[in-house]
């Protein structure tokens, strides 16, 4: 196996395949980071089963890929045979070709990327000549060559590295960085996190480290496991990803049979706990039967949560049997929660062969499992979803079943969604909830076309409140303006005083009290004492006291004169010191306050 540092190379074309779709200097500067897990064996899988190219196309020049690919993933691929076993005169060709090119604005982003992949290969053939063209370079060019150079020079002399890396620029000190950790990673760990806080990126170094420690603990897991062992810091928190993995490695290479023996060695329970979870996941891939049984022989394991590890595993590869097998339990809430588990597991992977087994789901899960599945369901297939709507049983059910589906379809056919809300019959038990929730959501996308839609629903009863009165009440808030203008198109009676109440409400939090007060006046009388006394709290809690002082007057109805002047003094009574009104305004409010209610309002007062 290749050593770390002499694996860079292969790690800079793979995270550069990897991230295709958002080419950056960060990206093409930092590409070849230690931390990817990606192998040899499965870049050249890769690299042989992601071409759509044709393979008898040649490419010798720069010019080539473009003209022969259209496809990033393509070209990506030519320009990797292209540049990897180049000699140092090729790649220095190459380059030039790159500098002098007029990319386009469509592949403009390639030059970055291609600077960087032939500089990271000309840089260990001649660190020298490398240098010398990085140095050359304007900088919006030469940033995409520094990981390479840093990378070769710091392979060769890692303080020369160092040095030179001093003297660039502080906003290329993260570059500078990962080349020279990623090439160094063998030396001292102090060392490293020096240069690392020196160069502004600690966290990275750490990472770096940790991604090579384990590179090198899964190399010989059993050693690993020793050291891990003799380690008295074992037991913190920090050591526990370590731990799991050469934990996991050791089941890979012995089989579940090691599962206890590994456990048996950490003394921490905390720790012993976590790693058991952690192990039975991974048994569960390949043995979910000896896994579960595991599971079951933990002690005071009261809460399942071991078993809940191997389900979770077990009904990602075989929800049915998975399923098949919590209900051999005792009945219990560990039972119940495994098997709402395995079941939603089931819906979020394969709705469909879900739905083809949904016949042999226990009878008390069949509802809260269609519930899962229309949720699903609804999301690529509304007609699906809608067949499996009436098999629901509990009411409550069907209808949280019946608004994720109208949440799903608004957003494709807000019409279609609509008009089977207002007429489909199995929907009369939550119409109303169906349309508020309907009308609340299409109200932020389309106001205009929503308040429509509600006007062309007739009011049924001569008491029931319009459609449109939920389009205004939601605008109030978000939009008063709009819905001040759409208040001539309510319906009259009381839709269109809920709606003026809505919209004086909205306006009061506006700071626009007067604009509130205008409007009350445009009802009828006995329109108005609804209206204000719904608005006095409002105003009372939201206007000052000075400015109450000044516009109480101007409210049309006694009795919400009376609730205003009420509600300020009761806050006056209990708000600090310094928030107090003067005795000349308590005497004002005690004007408007009720006969029948003066007497109390003054005996809360004076307490």
């Amino acid at each position: 196996e290749r050593s770390i540092q002499n694996d860079w190379g292969i790690a800079v074309f793979v995270v550069v395949v990897l991230n295709l779709s958002v080419f950056s200097p960060q990206i093409s500067l930092a590409a070849n980071s230690v931390v990817t897990d990606s192998s040899d064996s499965e870049l050249k899988e890769g690299s042989t089963t992601q071409s759509s190219a044709p393979a008898n196309l040649t490419v010798k020049t720069i010019d080539d890929l473009f003209l022969n690919y259209s496809s990033d993933l393509s070209r990506l691929r030519a320009a990797y045979n292209l540049i990897w076993d180049a000699e140092e005169a090729r790649l220095l060709e190459l380059f030039d070709q790159v500098i002098v090119r007029k990319f386009t604005e469509e592949d403009a982003s390639w030059r970055a990327e291609l600077i960087s992949l032939i500089s990271t290969q000309l840089a260990p053939k001649n660190l020298t000549k490398t240098v010398s063209l990085y140095e050359s370079q304007a900088l919006d060019d030469a940033k995409y060559m520094l990981y390479g150079v840093m990378h070769a020079w710091a392979s060769e002399d890692f303080d020369g590295a160092v040095k030179f890396a001093r003297k660039q620029d502080d906003s290329l000190h993260y570059i500078t960085l990962r080349g020279i950790v990623d090439a160094s990673l063998g030396l001292p760990e102090e060392t490293l996190i020096d240069l690392g806080i020196e160069l502004g990126d600690k966290k990275y170094v750490e990472q770096a480290l940790s991604a090579y420690q384990l590179k090198l603990d899964l190399a010989d897991p059993d050693k690993a496991w020793a050291n891990l062992l003799s380690d008295p810091t074992i037991h913190l928190e920090e050591n526990f990803f370590r731990i799991r993995h050469v934990a996991n490695a050791l089941i890979d290479k012995y089989g579940a049979a090691e599962a206890d023996d590994l456990l048996n060695s950490i003394t921490s329970p905390a720790l012993s706990f976590k790693l058991r979870k952690s192990i039975l996941s991974k048994i569960a891939l390949t043995e979910p039967e000896t896994a579960f049984n595991f599971a079951i022989d933990t002690p005071n394991d009261l809460f399942g949560s071991m078993l809940a590890a191997v389900i979770d595993t077990w009904a990602i590869t075989d929800p049915q049997s998975a399923l098949t097998r919590v209900r051999l339990l005792e009945p219990s809430t560990v039972r119940d929660r495994l098997q709402q588990r395995v079941v939603s597991s089931w819906i979020q992977q394969e709705p469909k062969a879900f739905l083809d087994s949904v016949d042999n789901i226990p009878t008390e899960l069949l509802d809260s499992a269609r519930v899962s599945l229309i949720g699903v369901l609804s999301e690529y297939s509304i007609e699906d979803a809608l067949t499996v709507l009436p098999d629901i049983e509990d009411a409550t059910s069907q209808e949280e079943a019946a608004l994720s589906i109208v949440d799903s379809w608004l957003a494709s056919n807000p019409d279609a969604v609509f008009q089977w809300i207002v007429s489909n019959p199995e929907n009369e038990r939550y119409r109303n909830r169906l349309l508020r929730s309907f009308l609340e959501k299409f109200t932020k996308r389309d106001a205009n076309k929503a308040f429509d839609l509600a006007l062309s629903q007739p009011i049924a009863e001569e008491k029931e409140v319009g459609l449109e009165a939920i389009v205004i009440d939601n605008l109030s808030f978000s939009d008063t303006d709009l819905a001040l203008s759409l208040l001539n198109r309510v319906r009259p009676g009381v839709t269109q005083l809920a709606a003026f109440e809505s919209v004086s409400i909205g306006l009061v939090y506006d700071k626009r009290t007067i604009e509130a007060l205008e409007l009350g006046k445009t009802l009828s009388e006995i329109e108005q004492v609804s209206f204000f006394n719904n608005l006095a709290s409002t105003i009372a809690m939201e206007e000052p006291t000075e400015r109450i002082m000044e516009i109480i007057s101007d409210v049309p109805v006694k009795e919400a004169q009376s609730k205003i002047a009420e509600r300020v003094l009761m806050f006056s009574s209990i708000s600090d010191d310094s928030e107090s009104i003067s005795d000349e305004d308590v005497e004002t409010l005690l004007e408007y306050v009720a006969p029948a209610d003066l007497r109390r309002v003054k005996m809360l007062l004076r307490r």
